[in-house]
């Protein structure tokens, strides 16, 4: 089983709150994703920190949870003042 982009993107979303997500199929296989996450809570956050915070949202649908993602490739962004 796989997620499709627009379910990744609303977990993301929905899991860091007010966060903006936008996921790009990497292989053509739907469970590897390019994910660019555009949040304001990753102020002050250094970049190992923000993708824990990332995957921490992800990993239940990772391949330690149900495998519906296999592999992710994180760009986190702070929201443009």
């Amino acid at each position: 089983m796989v997620m499709q982009k627009e379910q990744i993107e609303i977990l993301v979303e929905d899991g860091l709150g007010e966060a903006i997500c936008k996921a790009r199929d990497l292989t053509g296989t739907e469970d590897h994703w390019g994910l660019e996450i555009t949040w304001a809570g990753f102020e002050g956050l250094s970049r190992l920190e923000a993708h824990k915070a990332v995957l921490q949202v992800l990993r239940p649908h990772m391949d330690e949870g149900s495998g519906e993602i296999h592999a992710v490739q994180i760009t986190t962004r702070l929201p443009e003042a």
